[in-house]
């Protein structure tokens, strides 16, 4: 065999050489100037605020309020513990306020290379931000004072608060699915950035996963609860290790 034959023949990757290319499709994402505190900040967020969503079903359990019970029993609850139920509400809407500083340091680091699927980002966030908690500040002031009215009336009020409360309670399940399509969006972008953001790919697995429990079926949130801390994690290491490439 000569030797121009034997330097022609085509070496196998290694596992240096695919770290390599793994190492310069990650740092193909150009970090603004600037922004890299804030992205740092950003990341770490993400990391430390991962596990609210299992943390918040713990208190959920706690506190032993069941949205699947009547209205009545609702009513009743809010009217004689208004102080576990409003928590259980706010942290809810909570949620969509501190997931917006994810979504935030995403549309930074994503602005430059990709600006319209950033500001797609950026307008998701703050819609499901703005309706995520409008919805949990307006059901903690309607269900309070009607619990109030309901725990201290007769049986004849009780059976005309009732049907107001439903209306309510639908009112609050009609914005929880508007925020939930704003999630939902913002899952589905990440999922479908291209492959010279390094994103990995579990991340674009567990968005697709997210996104279709998040507007699918009831049991399907407790799909979203479970896996929704992996993603945060994944994505603030995400993050991490592009700030690590600069």
């Amino acid at each position: 065999m000569s030797l121009n034959q034997g330097i022609d023949q085509p070496t196998a990757p290694t596992l240096f050489s695919t770290e390599s290319r793994a190492t310069t499709m990650t740092s193909s994402l150009d970090i603004p100037p600037g922004y890299r505190r804030a992205i740092r900040f950003g990341a770490n967020w993400t990391l430390i605020t991962s596990p609210y969503m299992i943390l918040y079903l713990i208190l959920v359990f706690a506190v032993g309020l069941n949205e699947s019970a009547g209205v009545g029993q609702v009513l009743e609850f809010a009217g004689t513990s208004p102080v576990p139920f409003g928590a259980t509400i706010l942290l809810d809407g909570l949620f969509h306020v501190l997931a917006f500083v994810t979504f935030v340091t995403l549309f930074a680091v994503l602005r430059w290379r990709w600006p319209v699927r950033a500001s797609l980002i950026l307008v998701c966030g703050a819609w499901q931000m703005i309706v995520g908690f409008t919805k949990a500040l307006s059901s903690f002031i309607t269900f309070t004072s009607l619990g109030a009215a309901y725990v201290a009336g007769d049986a004849a009020l009780r059976a005309t608060l009732v049907p107001v409360a439903t209306g309510a309670d639908g009112l609050r399940q009609a914005l929880q699915l508007m925020d939930s399509y704003g999630v939902a969006l913002i899952w589905v972008i990440i999922s479908l950035l291209p492959r010279e953001s390094g994103l990995p790919r579990a991340v674009r697995w567990l968005g697709w996963i997210l996104a279709f429990a998040l507007i699918g079926p009831d049991p399907g949130f407790l799909l979203v609860i479970l896996l929704s801390p992996v993603w945060a994690v994944l994505v603030g290491l995400w993050l991490k290790r592009l700030l690590a490439a600069k």
